[in-house]
């Protein structure tokens, strides 16, 4: 319960948290020495690491806190996120960052950064280099040198009493292009083909299956229990390019499992997926015994299981279902 509030990210986090989160960064092992404290800002969403030995000055509660996170596989997982959570990442030493970016910490580009521009984020560092962009291989405004006066240098320099905004400006986008693009703003997202959705039944006893992949909240929504420690999240995007047509009706299944003998050793499971009378997409499915090397329990909660994992690959992407 300590470590669900102290990832409770948002207005309503706990005071205690941010407290949490200066000792936390207070009392980490040698080899994150090189790492500037004004940077740590929580070892769940960063690539550096607190102290989990008992010997360190580590408070005991907050030991305690993190190695129950360790016990049951807290970390950040999922398909996609949309771009709010995205922008709200620690741009400094982000988890899914290349390593590299460790290197673009300690110049003198990176200090006006931390010290002048107080960047902190990656929605901040993607704002600072959008002059950067340029249309039709061409910048709209901004030049490429450190006595432009666009409108974006002259903000910046008012503001941040920065001296060389372009200079800037490249460094931000650096630190952006160590994101892979599962993690980076600027990249094409699966939330870009995803329509609104409504979790509302048209019926009674009837619910519509949600085929978005994005997760949608803050950085509290990031993050899974009982994750695999073995398997490394795969950092690449799932765009699905497509756009729901608006002449496709919504298509109703119904599924159910069953078993013979359930919860005992002879126990055999299957199920059934039906979507009209003689439609060839209506099936009847065995529970395997084994899958992906992983034994699988006969049950009929397993069986159902399978015919909503299988049901969604009868039916186009863009169909209501």
């Amino acid at each position: 319960m300590w470590l669900k509030r102290y990832l409770a990210f948002g207005p309503n986090r706990p005071l205690w948290a941010f407290l949490a989160d200066a000792l936390l960064a207070n009392n980490t092992p040698a080899s994150e020495n090189n790492v500037p404290k004004d940077i740590r800002a929580n070892c769940y969403l960063q690539s550096w690491t607190t102290s989990t030995s008992p010997r360190s000055s580590q408070p005991t509660d907050l030991l305690k806190m993190i190695k129950t996170g360790q016990k049951y596989g807290v970390r950040i997982q999922g398909l996609a996120f949309d771009r709010d959570i995205l922008r709200d990442m620690p741009i400094w030493h982000h988890i899914f960052a290349d390593p590299k970016i460790r290197r673009l910490t300690n110049s003198s580009a990176s200090n006006c950064l931390r010290f002048k521009h107080n960047l902190q984020t990656v929605g901040e560092a993607e704002d600072l280099a959008a002059p950067l962009i340029r249309v039709n291989e061409a910048q709209l405004q901004h030049r490429s040198n450190n006595q432009c006066e666009c409108r974006d240098c002259i903000e910046i320099q008012e503001i941040t009493d920065c001296e060389h905004p372009h200079h800037c400006m490249l460094r931000a986008q650096e630190l952006l292009d160590t994101l892979p693009p599962k993690w980076d703003p600027r990249a094409e997202q699966p939330a870009d083909y995803e329509s609104s959705f409504t979790s509302s039944s048209g019926l009674q006893g009837e619910d519509i299956f949600d085929y978005r992949l994005t997760t949608a909240g803050n950085l509290s929504d990031l993050f899974r229990v009982f994750t695999d420690k073995d398997h490394n999240p795969i950092n690449e995007t799932f765009v699905r390019r497509v756009q729901p047509e608006g002449n496709e009706g919504l298509v109703t299944v119904a599924t159910d499992g069953s078993c013979i003998d359930n919860g005992q050793d002879t126990a055999k499971a299957g199920a059934g997926i039906y979507f009209a009378k003689d439609d060839p997409r209506n099936k009847s499915l065995k529970l395997p015994k084994m899958a992906g090397g992983t034994k699988l329990t006969q049950s009929n909660q397993a069986a159902e299981l399978l015919a909503v994992k299988v049901t969604p690959e009868l039916v186009p992407v863009t169909a209501p279902l």
